[in-house]
């Protein structure tokens, strides 16, 4: 049986979730006393449930990459995945254009790189295959380099212009792209 966290639990480890957030974002080499200034929280309580600040650190990222991948499932939908770093823009500006270390980009995109080969596994022909992989990666490259530039620029374009920017780019043509890497990609706006 799955014991449930109790709400106060799940408000408290948010609390201190998002208070990292904002301090990797402004202050990377925050110190845990802090974090427990701005969270309002006690050591006891932080120690309840990290084991130190890097144990925190990697389960930002984890629920980070979570809410990300989740617009990736079946197909990558470009646009959730645009509004998914728009919900933490100051974060992954910091991760695409600031930071020199990368953990946490190539923990992302090794996650994107293992559903695709999840969506591809059942191809037979090994060319295809091999082919689609390779057009996936210049199409996430594109899409991350696109992101990275986006965000530089303090966003100074709506995402649904940046959509359709990105599908310039690409000269997205839907129609018999099924043995193509296209076919892993939904670049649909959000409804």
């Amino acid at each position: 049986m799955v014991k449930k966290e109790d709400a106060r639990v799940l408000r408290t480890k948010k609390n201190i979730e998002e208070t990292a957030i904002m301090l990797l974002t402004t202050q990377p080499n925050f110190s845990i006393t802090l974090l427990l200034h701005r969270a309002n929280v006690t050591r006891g309580t932080f120690y309840k449930y990290y084991q130190n600040k890097e144990h925190l650190i990697s389960e930002v990222h984890h629920t980070l990459i979570m809410d990300f991948i989740q617009h990736t499932q079946g197909k990558f939908h470009v646009a959730k995945m645009i509004q998914a770093v728009s919900d933490q823009a100051a974060f992954y500006n910091v991760e695409l254009n600031l930071r020199r270390d990368s953990r946490y980009i190539k923990t992302l995109i090794s996650r994107m790189r293992m559903q695709m080969q999840a969506q591809l596994g059942i191809i037979e022909d090994d060319d295809l295959y091999r082919r689609q992989m390779f057009q996936w990666e210049i199409i996430v490259g594109g899409y991350w380099a696109l992101i990275s530039k986006w965000l530089s620029e303090n966003m100074n374009v709506a995402q649904t212009k940046l959509l359709q920017e990105f599908v310039e780019v690409l000269r997205i043509d839907t129609t018999g792209w099924t043995q193509t890497g296209l076919s892993l990609f939904d670049f649909d706006s959000i409804k």
